[in-house]
């Protein structure tokens, strides 16, 4: 059983190398390939662990031999799984590894824009103390949280929530109950939330599902904290509400390409630079799921699957 590891692991002790070796034979590869080279590695290989490489239709037509993919993160748009399916691979991904990693991040997030900390560590390295007026922020306690998707990352989101004595509700697009969230349409999501937390995959269905419609039904003293992929956000109709006061503020830890150097140029965002699944914990635990992954598909009962081959 050929196994590689396609593309730069950002993570990857020796001791967990020698822990995929045991799989198969297994090759690691420290660049990130053009699609060519993607291809021809895919190729030569049963099975793949991908953790940056975009695999499209195009791409997936070139492939050979492989019949499994696993892929490092939990989200899972950098592949079309309508191409893999009908080219007879199995893809799945790590949907539990960052979980609590992200849950924490998002806190980070509203504390940072919410305290408004990165003026106030700036006002402080400039010689400021006991410096108040810039810096009235606003308690958690007592406010409202909306969650946009009730998945595993929000229930954590809404423990640590509770916690902070928020109230907390959220929608998804089945009405599935959720521990410790309650319930609500899309529209009382949007008019109730104090705070706004998306945890949503990108998928066809999602691609800007906050548009500038509904981005503008938040209360103009709402918070909006994102740590999925920008593309969920009409991001231009948020950096227009945000430059005229039309939100309070925003704490984003991926960025779209539309508008993003104006984003970056406020005074009430923060921004992370994809960072909110990387803990010591969070990554160790990637490393345990991915090996899972492989582990149970060569014994014939693969987990985590979001493709299964034709037929």
């Amino acid at each position: 059983m050929k196994i590689v590891y396609l593309d730069e692991p950002t993570y990857l002790p020796e001791d967990w190398r020698r822990r995929f070796a045991e799989l198969g034979d297994f090759e690691v590869f420290h660049d990130r390939p053009d699609s060519d080279t993607a291809a021809a590695r895919l190729s030569c290989a049963d099975a793949a662990v991908v953790e940056w490489t975009r695999l499209d239709a195009a791409l997936l037509a070139e492939v050979t031999r492989l019949r499994y993919i696993t892929l490092v993160t939990s989200s899972f748009d950098m592949v079309d799984l309508f191409a893999a399916k009908a080219r007879g691979i199995t893809v799945a991904h790590c949907p539990d590894y960052s979980c609590q990693a992200v849950a924490e991040h998002t806190f980070a997030l509203l504390l940072a824009v919410s305290r408004r900390l990165l003026a106030a560590d700036i006002a402080v390295r400039q010689g400021a103390s006991h410096l108040y007026r810039p810096f009235l922020g606003r308690q958690l306690s007592g406010l409202t949280l909306g969650l946009l998707g009730t998945g595993r990352i929000a229930t954590a989101v809404a423990r640590i929530a509770v916690a902070f004595g928020m109230r907390v509700i959220g929608t998804n697009r089945t009405g599935t109950a959720a521990p410790g969230i309650t319930l609500v349409s899309l529209k009382d999501l949007l008019r109730s939330s104090d705070v706004l937390s998306l945890h949503l995959p990108l998928t066809p269905a999602t691609v800007q599902i906050l548009t500038a419609e509904r981005l503008a039904t938040l209360r103009p003293t709402a918070v909006l904290v994102n740590t999925c992929r920008g593309t969920l956000i009409d991001q231009a109709a948020l950096v227009g509400m945000l430059e005229y006061g039309r939100l309070a503020g925003a704490a984003l830890d991926d960025l779209a390409d539309d508008d993003a150097d104006r984003l970056r140029g406020l005074n009430n965002v923060v921004l992370s630079p994809g960072i909110a699944w990387y803990t010591d914990s969070a990554r160790t635990a990637n490393l345990a799921e991915i090996h899972h992954n492989l582990a149970s598909y060569l014994a014939g009962r693969p987990e985590n699957v979001l493709t299964a081959p034709v037929g």
